[in-house]
């Protein structure tokens, strides 16, 4: 069994925002053990640094409050939080997490739908379908003949706008079939729903939101600096090292659609 925690970021609905022009799915895929050794050692960051906060219900850890110093990080030196960042980061290596991740150009699938004569689905939906897709071809690939099939299960961030459309879109899916997805296949090996849950109570969804934002921050880097360092603040070197050093070798699947 692999379990799949997915969150976003760049999320504007069906709105563009030229400061958040991607809208992106990240999935970080771990095995049930290691999703509970996961959890004891975000449990026991979280205490180390932020004491008895950490043992409140609605204690999380967000990307962009620890990179920003923002909420519970707020007061924290930015070299301290950036090594706690690191270290949540680090759990993806040690523990053989794969990640996945869909960007939908908000302003290009638009402009796709508009010269086709279609509706633009919500950008969260269309990312979902893609990146469902993706995870199930890398399941087929994990499969061993004579041997047990390994299935997947997702669970995601709350997503109220479209949660529920994304839950019947899988059953059919699942049933029938991605028909005008980007592989057109049928999901195979996840099974059973989308399981939605309150980014609080789950730390590897936290773990996800923490990829997610630096996905985007990264790309934003890259979109706006360049590949040149000289050009790049030490904000942006911290996003870059942090990326390249604990993300980007356990990146399975990784496209922005539609491509340039």
């Amino acid at each position: 069994m692999k379990l799949f925690y997915i969150d976003e970021s760049g999320n504007t609905g069906t709105s563009f925002d030229s400061a958040q022009p991607i809208h992106w799915l990240v999935a970080i895929g771990a095995t049930p053990v290691a999703v509970k050794s996961i959890e004891r050692e975000m449990l026991l960051l979280a205490t180390r640094f932020f004491h008895h906060s950490a043992r409140r219900p609605d204690f999380e850890f967000h990307g962009s409050d620890l990179f920003s110093g923002r909420g519970e990080c707020r007061g924290i030196a930015p070299a301290d939080r950036i090594a706690i960042y690191a270290k949540l980061l680090q759990l993806l290596g040690r523990h053989d997490c794969a990640i996945f991740i869909r960007g939908i150009d908000k302003q290009l699938h638009q402009q796709r739908a508009a010269a086709n004569n279609y509706s633009a689905q919500h950008p969260h939906k269309l990312a979902s379908m893609y990146l469902f897709e993706r995870i199930d071809e890398w399941l087929e690939k994990q499969q061993v003949d004579g041997q047990e099939s390994i299935y997947g299960l997702l669970i995601a961030d709350e997503q109220k706008e479209v949660d529920r459309d994304i839950v019947e879109n899988f059953a059919y899916w699942r049933d029938r079939g991605t028909q005008g997805g980007y592989r057109s296949r049928q999901i195979s090996f996840l099974i059973d729903t989308v399981h939605y849950v309150p980014s609080h109570d789950s730390w590897l969804i936290q773990l996800a939101d923490c990829v997610a934002f630096l996905r985007n921050r990264y790309a934003k880097v890259l979109r706006e600096k360049g590949n040149e360092p000289a050009n790049w603040t030490d904000s942006d070197k911290a996003i870059i090292v942090l990326w390249q050093t604990n993300c980007q070798l356990c990146v399975v699947n990784d496209i922005v659609w539609p491509a340039v």
